[in-house]
């Protein structure tokens, strides 16, 4: 498995099913829930006759990495955990919910098992879509359409008393963090963050309260992943206050919600322009921005270059063959591997052992027969380092001209 990657939808309309699959087997990917969002609304898109909405909309899900795919939780949801005193983990992996705690033989293990979101896409491959979807789909791009950033960017701008003019972005960057780590108005970025981002009336009392019993901190130091996600809003309004980023642009906003989810990545890969301009600003020294043009362009040369493998090398499937790139750096996708410190040389073969496989194979049966128990049960400890994780997950045989998995997996399944 290859770097962890975050990317938006302009990425992947412009492959085509051959270079998707080659992306899927050489790069881990997080899947943010904005993606999954920004594809559904494609299903109220005024489209022509030729290609029908749901036609779009399954040939995204068809080419959305599998192999290696991690959903991430929703930002909001984030946000409101470590307002209540969790502590999040952006150590550049994807956040990603739904594990059930077990217990096997005194070993801990958490097993993911096949998300909703993932069993969509899988209906949405087949142009299958419920009537909830469509409809709210209809809603998205309603609220999409509705929403005036230009009145919203002078309340906030009003609020934070924000009064300097930016002239570039960077400008723009600097006078919202200016804004949010002021003396004397701690308490009114803690609204700020509250109203911005969503988060749910009812809870801000008890917030506040831990807020306070805690020293009334700055919200950078108190919850620094809610004060990255405030930190881009109030960015994005100071900018488009002053048409440094277009407030008339409906899918600006969606653009920048994207950015959010950088911390659970290593590298960020888009070809829309907004994120060309802005998202290494919000990046740290051990990230990096990734035009989706170039990673493009490096994909076709790969699918070439294991497309001149012999024929019996490539009916071993395009999991065993490219499961790294290769060692030439000419390829952007090798020199991103060893960016990241991916190793690029294959291990030593081993001799196949049939009864060894077969007792991994048991003892992962066994943890999975394991009834989820409470998390009460499991110590922080454990619960924060299990001895397993398992992530099922629905994989095809084949994706476009590629075979993917050995032969004799659909027997083994």
């Amino acid at each position: 498995m290859g770097p962890m990657a975050l990317f938006d939808k302009s990425f992947i309309e412009m492959l085509n099913i051959d270079e998707a699959t080659i992306f899927d087997v050489l790069f881990c990917t997080n899947i943010c829930p904005i993606f999954y969002t920004e594809v559904l609304a494609d299903l109220s898109l005024d489209t022509d006759a030729n290609r029908p909405n749901e036609k779009v909309v399954a040939d995204l899900a068809r080419k959305t990495p599998i192999l290696h795919a991690y959903p991430n939780i929703f930002h909001s949801s984030i946000c409101l955990f470590e307002l209540m005193g969790q502590s999040i983990d952006m150590r550049h992996v994807p956040l990603v919910g739904g594990g059930r705690p077990v217990r096997h033989h005194g070993e801990v293990g958490i097993i993911f098992e096949e998300r909703p979101e993932a069993k969509a896409f899988g209906r949405w491959q087949r142009q299958q879509f419920f009537e909830l979807e469509r409809e709210l789909a209809s809603k998205w791009r309603a609220l999409l359409s509705g929403a005036d950033h230009r009145s919203i960017a002078s309340l906030v701008t009003r609020t934070l008393q924000i009064e300097t003019t930016p002239k570039t972005l960077p400008e723009a960057l600097t006078i919202a963090r200016h804004a949010l780590e002021r003396d004397g108005q701690r308490f009114l970025t803690l609204k700020t963050a509250y109203a911005l981002l969503g988060l749910p009336p009812k809870e801000f009392r008890d917030i506040s309260g831990l807020w306070k019993s805690s020293g009334r901190p700055p919200l950078s130091k108190y919850a620094p992943y809610t004060y990255h996600c405030l930190l881009i809003d109030v960015f994005f309004y100071v900018a488009a206050e002053k048409r440094l980023i277009s407030p008339d642009r409906a899918s600006n906003k969606i653009d920048m919600a994207y950015l959010y989810y950088l911390p659970f990545t290593m590298m960020f890969i888009s070809n829309d322009k907004l994120h060309r301009r802005i998202a290494s600003l919000f990046m740290d020294k051990q990230q990096k921005f990734v035009g989706g043009q170039e990673l493009k362009d490096d994909l076709k040369l790969l699918d070439g270059y294991y497309s001149s493998m012999p024929q019996e090398e490539r009916d071993q499937g395009l999991f065993r063959i490219a499961e790294r790139p290769p060692n030439d750096s000419t390829y952007l996708t090798t020199r991103l591997w060893k960016e990241f410190g991916f190793k690029l040389s294959a291990p030593a073969p081993t001799k196949k052992n049939p009864v060894a496989d077969e007792k991994i194979l048991a003892k992962l049966r066994g943890i999975k027969a394991q009834r989820s128990q409470p998390s009460g049960r499991f110590s922080p400890e454990e619960l924060a380092d299990p001895q397993h994780l398992s992530f099922e997950r629905l994989v095809p045989v084949h994706r476009g001209k590629w075979r993917l998995m050995p032969p004799g997996v659909e027997a083994d399944a």
